[in-house]
């Protein structure tokens, strides 16, 4: 059944509150924290929570980013839902382990909040959580705080479903969605504990059973487990949308799609796909166009990994022509994003008349006007 406003807290939260209120409802047992900015606010808060008694939660203060990921491995392999988040420079510190935790399956939700990396810069793009695309980890891109709260929910749902087995990035803009106010359906307890059930460990240490994890192996060992990861991420392309489904019909949010098609996809001159805040103010440029005669449609990946390939293409089949707007760049190449698609283009045979467009680095400002200017120049 859908929840109606009666059943829920509708109130103004940061999304970095969203988080936090979303980590509370999925009850994890352990925390490991280190802050750093954007992304201080989601570890204070929970702090907060765990000292006020509102969290029942082991919440571990560690000296590091690096050791909050190792301590976070720890506690999953221990047999517990488990949580950190980090941002940029912290997701650097703590990369040897990021990998360690994808490479070798283990489900921690950890929201990134998208800062820039060096020069030294405090403001958003998305080149942090680029640079971890290929470590094994599912990634999750929110467009606003709403979808912040959900995506984080479902999170834990997919990284714990026993066919998956992986970690999840939720990403969200630093500072646009991070310290932000908007307003967010807070579900109640009840209804997330319908959605989600409580940790069931894949694999546990046990010293009465003891095992070796993650340790020195031989070439076929290391092919056994990189297959099994090919392995998780397809079984992700399936379940990812029916857990998406499931908390649609539950919460009536989130279209259950992997990604979110705005605009009549059967009578348009042109596409834009973008992730994240992009995505939105993307689709806010679309009335704008219509003014100057152009029929346009956002395409807006809800996840990147693994990527959407399938509803992708099927999308890309109607329309003649795209912009795609990156907020990273694979130096030496393109767009992240860009060169996604036109990887899948190739793969399918297809051609297209395709634009990309490196946009809102380092925190520039980017309006819908903006993205509606691109899009009149490439018509």
């Amino acid at each position: 059944m859908v929840q109606t406003l009666e059943d829920t807290n509708v109130t103004l939260l940061t999304g970095n509150e969203a988080v936090a209120n979303a980590v509370r409802l999925a009850k994890p047992q352990v925390i490991a924290a280190y802050p750093i900015t954007p992304q201080t606010k989601i570890v204070e808060t929970l702090s907060g929570m765990v000292a006020s008694g509102e969290l029942d939660c082991e919440y571990i203060n560690v000296e590091s980013e690096h050791s909050a990921m190792g301590a976070a491995i720890g506690a999953s392999l221990a047999g517990v839902r488990t949580f950190t988040a980090t941002s940029s420079h912290g997701l650097l510190y703590m990369g040897e382990l990021v990998w360690w935790a994808g490479l070798t399956r283990i489900p921690i939700v950890m929201p990134v909040v998208n800062r820039s990396l060096n020069p030294w810069n405090i403001w958003p793009d998305h080149q942090d959580s680029m640079s971890f695309r290929d470590a094994g980890w599912i990634q999750l891109y929110a467009k606003n705080n709403q979808e912040v709260l959900d995506l984080t929910l479902c999170a834990f749902k997919i990284a714990e479903h026993h066919k998956i087995w992986m970690p999840v990035m939720v990403c969200l803009d630093g500072f646009i969605l991070s310290h932000t106010s908007a307003q967010v359906n807070i579900p109640t307890q009840e209804q997330v504990d319908d959605f989600l059930p409580p940790f069931k460990p894949l694999a546990m240490l046990d010293s009465d059973n003891p095992f070796a994890h993650g340790s020195l192996t031989d070439s076929k060992g290391i092919w056994e487990q990189r297959m099994s990861l090919i392995d998780g991420f397809n079984n992700a392309r399936v379940i990812i949308p029916q857990i998406l489904r499931e908390f649609a019909n539950k919460f009536g949010r989130l279209s259950g799609d992997m990604i979110e098609v705005t605009g009549n996809l059967d009578d348009s001159d042109v596409g834009i796909i973008a992730l994240g805040t992009l995505g939105e103010e993307a689709e806010n440029s679309l009335a704008v166009l219509a003014e100057r005669g152009i029929r346009a449609i956002t395409i807006r990946p809800r996840i990147f990994r693994p990527f959407p390939k399938k509803e992708l293409i099927a999308c890309l089949k109607k329309i003649p022509k795209v912009l795609i707007i990156d907020r990273a760049v694979s130096f030496g190449n393109a767009g992240q994003i860009a060169i996604e698609v036109q990887s899948e283009l190739f793969a399918n045979k297809m051609e297209i008349d395709l634009h990309q467009k490196i946009m809102g680095l380092g925190g520039m400002d980017v309006t819908y006007v903006d993205i509606a200017d691109e899009v009149e120049k490439i018509m």
